[in-house]
């Protein structure tokens, strides 16, 4: 289920629930396809938020870069959404685990072991 979404200039930074937590994921807004290599999950809601939030003020502040756009607001948001994230990241120790490495888990767990005995 998709809980909010931080839009940059070209990526929507999703915050979905998960088995584990909450996941970030990233989607292009031009195709709607996402990003498999971008994903973090998160134990807690408010710091997956936050993420997200920074997420897309570094896109767009990237963006503006790229664009050679002067824009003092997006340069305020990078810094105070990175505030606000490691503030909270910190607080509420949670600094997310990249989603590949779940995936890699996951499909660990599935393979069936078979007993080796020396």
């Amino acid at each position: 289920m998709l809980m909010c979404a931080s839009e940059g200039r070209h990526w929507r930074y999703e915050v979905c629930e998960h088995d584990d937590g909450y996941l970030v994921q990233m989607r292009d807004l031009a195709t709607g396809e996402l990003d498999e290599e971008f994903s973090t999950i998160f134990r807690t809601l408010p710091v997956a938020f936050a993420y997200a939030e920074m997420s897309a003020a570094y896109e767009r502040y990237a963006a503006s870069e790229l664009e050679q756009a002067e824009d003092e607001q997006i340069e305020i948001d990078v810094e105070a959404t990175e505030r606000h994230f490691i503030d909270l990241s910190d607080r509420l120790h949670d600094s997310g685990i990249n989603g590949i490495v779940v995936q890699a888990w996951e499909r660990e767990s599935q393979r069936s072991r078979a007993g080796l005995l020396h």
